[in-house]
Order: structure tokens, then C-alpha cells, then sequence
């Protein structure tokens, strides 16, 4: 949402030495918000989502910064969702939980793994923890970290991580703030960092 209403396609780019912001060529899927966005190599991949109009997606598409162009990509492969995290690792996207509403709320734990030189989903082990939504997410050298987030039981504040080349889910120390959803998560320089 903006301060003028309705989901959004428009997209911009940063620029920390300008300290700048630069349109972009719009978003080419339909206009969204609670996709999931992750980077692998020189380009951004962004999928599923949610439109106000009980219309949740599952398509899927990649940025090429060199060309300002998107090309769609395979779907992801499951129910459609929105409110699901994703990080990248090693060259691979990987995307997880969320939420979609169909007469009652239904919540995932189910986790995937995308290859772009395949341009294909395989499903990974599940989640470690409950099923959720509005979760955070990041990687950190070779591992993937998932925390937080909201289920029917309420807000969670436990973190797990995950090891891509054992295909198996870790619990780790507790979120050490309050448990919460909506919040945000980023790593840098070997640690991870999560709030708001």
C-alpha cells in the first residue's frame, strides 16, 4: 500500500555513492504487496503476493539491472500465497511459509529451493518450526535463518536456520525481543540482524 492507495508496480533503484533514487521499469507481473523478493548473481527474482481482492499469486519473475527488463520465470510450484519469506544462497532462491486465505486462513511451512540455470523448484525439507506468516529471513555464509512471525497460536519469537547441504532445519537462540510479525531481517558481515 501507499499514502495513495492500492498495491503497486512501480520499482527504483538506490544509489548509496549518489545517495539516490532512480525509476525503474515497472514490475512486469500484476500490481501486489507481501511478495517475496530474493537476489541471486547480478539479478532480483520476485514472486507471490496478494492484491486486496482475495487474489493471491504464484508467479514468478526475475530483474536484470543491465537490461531494466523483467522475464517471467516458472511459477512457484505450490498453492499461491502471500507473507512468505525468501533469501538466497550459494546461487539458489529459496522460499517458504506464508499464508493464503480461502474461506479460513491456511498456513505453510513448506519450503522450496529455485535454480535459475534450470529455472525449476524443488521442494526441501519443511520449515522446522510451526507453520507461519509474516515471518523474517536471511542468510548468513552458507546458511539460511527464519524467525518470527504469526500463526493461529499468536506471535512466535523463535529462529531457526537452515543447512542446504543437509537439507535440515536447526533451532537456534530465541529472537531475543519481544515476538512479533511484520518485522524486517538483513545480514551483513556474518551476522544477522532483525527488528522494527
Amino acid at each position: 500500500f501507499s499514502s495513495n492507495g492500492g498495491p503497486k508496480k512501480e520499482f527504483w533503484e538506490y544509489d548509496p555513492t549518489l545517495n539516490s533514487w532512480t525509476q525503474k521499469s515497472d514490475f512486469a507481473g500484476p500490481a501486489r504487496f507481501w511478495a517475496v523478493g530474493f537476489s541471486i548473481g547480478n539479478n532480483g527474482y520476485v514472486g507471490t503476493g496478494y492484491n486486496n481482492y482475495l487474489i493471491y499469486y504464484k508467479d514468478f519473475w526475475e530483474y536484470d539491472p543491465a537490461l531494466n527488463a523483467w522475464i517471467q520465470k516458472t511459477d512457484f510450484p505450490l498453492i499461491e500465497r502471500y507473507k512468505a519469506i525468501g533469501f538466497s544462497i550459494n546461487g539458489k532462491g529459496y522460499l517458504g511459509t506464508g499464508s493464503t486465505y480461502y474461506n479460513e486462513e491456511i498456513y505453510h511451512k513448506d519450503f522450496w529451493e529455485y535454480d535459475p540455470v534450470l529455472n525449476n523448484w524443488v521442494e526441501k525439507a519443511d520449515f522446522g518450526g510451526p507453520v507461519r506468516y509474516d515471518a523474517v529471513g536471511f542468510h548468513i555464509n552458507n546458511k539460511g535463518y527464519l524467525g518470527t512471525g504469526q500463526s493461529k497460536s499468536g506471535y512466535a519469537k523463535d529462529f531457526w536456520e537452515y543447512d542446504p547441504a543437509l537439507n535440515t532445519w536447526m533451532q537456534k537462540a530465541d529472537f531475543a525481543g519481544t515476538a512479533r510479525a511484520n518485522a524486517i531481517a538483513f545480514s551483513i558481515g556474518g551476522k544477522g540482524y532483525a527488528g522494527t
